[in-house]
């Protein structure tokens, strides 16, 4: 399956967080080790800079790093959905419409689609409900029905529920792609690229259930008939108990 990771994506435009332009996770965990407290203190000692930046408003052009204070995560989803890619599509590919997440925004602006248009989410997390605000950054749609897209986390940072700190979502980058395996077969690749404090959010459950449903509703609309492959993620971050809160 090819990458569907593009090269420069903000994640975010806030001046108090997250800015920076997506890259690889191997050097992404790189940049987040260097800014650990042995790390930083060997860095001062020997005065060597930072592999990179701290991420903030003035940084978007340039990969950079976490917060100080705060962890990097990096999660990707995989699935194969036995459906054509166009009737995949219909399901999953508008920013807009989120049902077969088992939500509605509570406000949309822009048109649907299409870069810099945003919605805001009311969203399920370990932590409680939160309010996102999540901005379109990619869409682009291919003649056999596969699409690829990528959306940030505008409203930095979120911080946790009294009663679920001390702790924050720091910034959030996602990139999806689905892409055409046959006429009954559609790969999808959905990553998540997260910076925070106090705790996971449960991001890869949540984008488990989030296929698990999209295939239940292809199955009802008697689309659904290729093989599929259930979800699977390259990190989980809670138990089977506390992953059945994400499932419809």
């Amino acid at each position: 399956m090819h990458s569907l990771l593009p090269s420069f994506l903000l994640l975010s435009s806030s001046p108090l967080a997250l800015s920076f332009p997506f890259f690889p996770p191997q050097l992404r965990l790189q940049a987040s080790s260097s800014s650990s407290s042995s790390s930083s203190s060997n860095d001062k000692t020997n005065n060597v800079e930072p592999i990179l930046p701290t991420c903030q408003s003035s940084t978007f052009t340039q990969p950079c790093q976490c917060p100080e204070g705060t962890q990097y995560e990096s999660t990707v989803t995989y699935a194969v959905i036995g459906a054509n890619a166009h009737d995949v599509r219909a399901v999953t590919g508008n920013f807009f419409d989120i049902r077969w997440l088992g939500m509605e925004p509570l406000e949309t602006e822009g048109p649907e689609n299409t870069k810099g248009s945003t919605r805001k989410d009311w969203v399920p997390t370990m932590k409680g409900h939160y309010n996102f605000t999540e901005e379109a950054l990619e869409y682009k749609f291919h003649p056999d029905g596969g699409f690829e897209t990528a959306y940030k986390q505008q409203n930095v940072p979120i911080v946790y529920h009294a009663d679920q700190g001390p702790g924050s979502f720091a910034g959030e980058l996602v990139t999806w792609k689905s892409e055409y395996m046959g006429e009954h077969e559609t790969a999808v690749q959905w990553g998540v690229y997260v910076c925070f404090t106090g705790g996971l959010l449960g991001f890869p459950e949540f984008h488990e259930m989030g296929l698990n449903n999209a295939s239940k509703i292809l199955e009802g609309q008697g689309k659904l008939k290729g093989k599929n492959v259930k979800p699977w993620s390259t990190a989980h971050s809670l138990s089977p108990e506390e992953r059945k809160m994400f499932e419809l």
